[in-house]
């Protein structure tokens, strides 16, 4: 299988994901299904709940598809980044402050990209879907115990106070509901929610 250095590898050859489709295309079936693997690993291992909160600061709301797209930009900025932000979410304090306010921290693209280029792999090569049944994922959890509150600065300060304290007055990358509405939700279908809300009175 793909080694967790070779993963980071291509994700420094990138260029923060810019590059990733180029790369993609010209892989390998153990490549790809290793690729797939690893991506998938370290999305679950940076859904936390701390790191949630960060993306929730600096960009005036996170629901739950916002920081999906959150942490494959996170994946895209490389292994040491990474790292750091597992061992600290507060480390993300000076990453934020280098990208530029068109530089959103968010990666959409990404995940539909390894998703597409394995679809037209199984539907190319019968060899690929065995080789997919050995790549087989762990079934893992995605139960989350925030220790903040949308509604509680304080308890959002207490998870990340020094990006709390650079961008909680002023968010650099303002998530687009937040933007229209006015709303920012952390919660599965809480913006939705909220967007009911306006038309019933029910907030």
């Amino acid at each position: 299988m793909l080694s967790e250095e070779k993963f980071w590898d291509i994700i420094e050859k990138s260029d923060c994901g810019k590059e990733l489709a180029n790369q993609i295309g010209s892989f390998t079936d153990d490549e790809l299904l290793g690729f797939d693997y690893w991506w998938d690993y370290f999305s679950h291992k940076l859904y936390r709940q701390d790191l949630w909160a960060a993306a929730y600061i600096v960009r005036g709301g996170c629901s739950d598809d916002s920081f999906d797209y959150f942490r494959s930009w996170l994946i895209t900025q490389g292994r040491k980044t990474v790292y750091n932000a597992l061992e600290n979410a507060d480390s993300l304090c000076e990453v934020f402050e280098k990208l530029d306010s068109a530089d959103e921290p968010v990666n959409e693209e990404a995940n539909i990209l390894i998703y597409n280029e394995i679809e037209r792999h199984s539907a190319q090569n019968e060899e690929f879907l065995r080789k997919r049944k050995e790549y087989e994922h762990p079934a893992y959890s995605y139960d989350i115990e925030f220790e903040w509150e949308e509604d509680d600065e304080d308890s959002i300060r207490a998870v990340c106070p020094r990006i709390f304290d650079r961008f909680w007055d002023s968010p650099p990358f303002l998530n687009i509901p937040a933007k229209i509405f006015g709303t920012s939700s952390r919660k599965p279908g809480g913006f939705l929610a909220k967007l009911i809300g306006l038309f019933t009175g029910r907030r």
